[in-house]
């Protein structure tokens, strides 16, 4: 069985071992290592100030999804939550983790005060994540580029 829940300072390192698997999917490990430090103090401070949630599944953590609250840039009366990070085990995809992770977001962003969610697809995310995110209501609300300099 699995069950999603709020991630606590304990499953920090549990949390750095899954960026580490996460990580050198991304099209960002081309141009930066990922810093184990780094990763640890991001979830620290969302797991104290934003919304950090886990999936675990017979003790061992299989999942996590992570967003930062803020302002919205053009009106900082309204606040919205970014995605940090939004993850599960390549041996549970295909499961309900995934999709459930992405609904629990929302009811502690909404508690907080937030009244939008942003995610993040990337370039090479499996397109199953897109699907996903429309099937749950979310619009295409933007695309980034990115320049090294």
């Amino acid at each position: 069985m699995t069950i999603i829940r709020n991630a606590t300072l304990a499953d920090v390192p549990a949390i750095v071992r899954m960026s580490a698997q996460f990580y050198p999917t991304t099209h960002y490990a081309d141009w930066v290592a990922m810093d184990e430090d780094s990763v640890a103090d991001l979830a620290t401070g969302l797991i104290a100030d934003h919304v950090f949630l886990v999936a675990e599944r017979d003790g061992q953590l299989v999942g996590m999804a992570g967003v930062m609250l803020c302002p919205f840039l053009f009106n900082r009366n309204q606040l919205f939550a970014v995605e940090i990070v939004w993850w599960v085990a390549p041996e549970v995809r295909g499961t309900s983790i995934a999709h459930r992770l992405l609904r629990a977001i929302e009811q502690p962003c909404r508690d907080a005060g937030a009244n939008r969610i942003q995610m993040v697809h990337m370039p090479n995310s499996p397109p199953q994540a897109a699907a996903l995110y429309e099937r749950s209501g979310y619009l295409e609300s933007e695309i980034s580029y990115t320049k090294d300099i």
